[in-house]
């Protein structure tokens, strides 16, 4: 008498999941919107960057040598971010620690905003950290997990 496969059609064709190494479809999403929201933080801060050196030849700002600082120090950021971003998408083990660092810091900016900046832009800055760290966390433990392919 044949043993018959109690799964249905569809579940026998699909090839197994490794539980401890293969994320679900709702952790690979997850890291890839915090992967995607942590560039756009990035590209954010490079645009700054770029108006600071553009404040700087024109002539506008009123110390050179604070310009020049905050613009290296931005640059110091966009390419940690850009590395977090990086990570994130390839499930590396150590990209979600400074992803979450660097936006939980961006929490609290985005609730400062509120008392100097349009409401909505405070709203976007607050909105996206906070969604930022919740895919983060939603990403499940990449922990020896090797980068995904």
């Amino acid at each position: 008498m044949p043993v018959s496969d109690p799964r249905p059609d569809d579940a026998a064709a699909a090839p197994p999941r490794n539980a401890t190494t293969d994320p679900t479809p709702r952790e690979l999403l997850a890291g890839r919107t915090a992967a995607v929201l942590v560039g756009l933080e990035a590209l954010a801060l490079a645009g700054i960057a770029v108006f600071y050196l553009y404040e700087l030849a024109i002539g506008a700002g009123s110390d050179p040598l604070v310009i020049i600082m905050s613009v290296v120090t931005m640059v110091v950021f966009v390419i940690g971010l850009s590395s977090t971003a990086r990570g994130l998408w390839q499930r590396h083990p150590r990209a979600q620690a400074p992803a979450i660092a660097a936006n939980f810091l961006l929490v609290a900016l985005g609730i400062a905003m509120f008392q100097f900046a349009p409401w909505w832009l405070a709203g976007l800055v607050l909105m996206a950290s906070v969604a930022t760290v919740g895919s983060t966390f939603l990403m499940g433990r990449l922990e020896g997990h090797g980068p995904a392919t």
